[in-house]
């Protein structure tokens, strides 16, 4: 049996935890679009693109973008007006 979308009120404790412990929201994509660096934890340092539906690492070795992890490689792939995915 395939996992569906997981209720609303299982969502909110999750993002609660993203958004007022342990991240620094640096920007928006807009409609609740996300970008927070990662201030304490084992991805200390790491930028976050967090949204409704879920979070996903920016880095390239997280394959998810060719730009660098962290702040310096974040903001290196923005001034380049990279494509932020791959």
């Amino acid at each position: 049996m395939g996992r569906g979308p997981r209720p609303e009120d299982g969502v909110e404790p999750l993002l609660e935890q993203v958004f007022h412990h342990g991240s620094v929201v640096l920007g928006t994509d807009g409609c609740g679009m996300n970008w927070h660096l990662v201030v304490t934890g084992p991805h200390r340092g790491h930028l976050w693109y967090v949204t409704g539906e879920g979070a996903l690492p920016f880095g390239a070795e997280f394959g998810t973008t060719t730009g660098e992890s962290g702040f310096a490689g974040w903001v290196g792939h923005w001034s380049k007006g990279a494509d932020w995915f791959v």
